[in-house]
């Protein structure tokens, strides 16, 4: 008896579903990549689509303009990893230094990523449009979020009482913000090693003397 084979060659069709996802993803991929090599004001909406296998219009086809494109990337890939909810039953200093952790863990697992993040961050400061104010937005509720962190602190007995969490704050965002600038302009800036040395000298610095952990 003849044996038959039976060759499938044919893949399963991907669904509608599917094809945007995966082209969604190679977009923002090609514009992380270009905003990383060339920066934010340079890279253009033709370039991502080229960059990602596609025309030069993909980018208006899936998300309208590059501005909206990058909207998607800041909330889905750079804040939510910043700006996780507090626990609850941590000490207002352990929520502080929280802050810088993810910051450092992110530089190490995803360089490029939060690079190409920050690029666009300060250069889109420098613009009049939608995406400044919303990087505004962004920043004014993290900002919010380290003055409940230290005021939660100062009431838990973990942070010194002075200055006012306003104040302390507002230091350490720009502090923060200074090692960023610092790590875009300097390439063999070691974000990760500085950032926990600063976190090692704020722990000390906003340590309350009451605090019942001090050694």
């Amino acid at each position: 008896m003849r044996a038959y084979r039976v060759l499938v060659t044919d893949k399963p069709r991907r669904t509608q579903r599917e094809r945007v996802g995966e082209s969604s993803r190679r977009l923002a991929e090609a514009a992380i990549a270009l905003i990383a090599e060339q920066g934010y004001a340079a890279t253009t909406a033709q370039e991502i689509g080229l960059r990602a296998g596609y025309s030069r219009d993909m980018v208006r086809v899936r998300f309208g303009t590059k501005e909206a494109l990058l909207d998607t990337i800041l909330t889905s890939q750079y804040e939510s990893r910043l700006d996780t909810p507090d626990d609850p039953s941590e000490s207002g200093l352990d929520r502080v230094l929280g802050r810088i952790a993810r910051m450092r863990r992110f530089a190490e697992e995803d360089a490029q990523l939060l690079r190409a993040m920050l690029v666009l961050n300060f250069e889109a400061a420098q613009a009049d449009d939608l995406l400044r104010v919303r990087i505004r937005r962004w920043l004014d509720q993290f900002l919010g979020g380290i003055i409940e962190a230290v005021r939660a602190g100062q009431s838990d007995g973990s942070i010194a009482s002075e200055p006012d969490a306003d104040t302390r704050a507002r230091e350490i965002l720009s502090t923060a913000i200074g090692y960023a600038y610092w790590w875009i302009v300097e390439p063999d800036f070691d974000l990760p090693a500085e950032l926990t040395r600063w976190a090692e000298r704020l722990e000390a610095q906003l340590r309350s003397p009451t605090d019942a952990r001090v050694d």
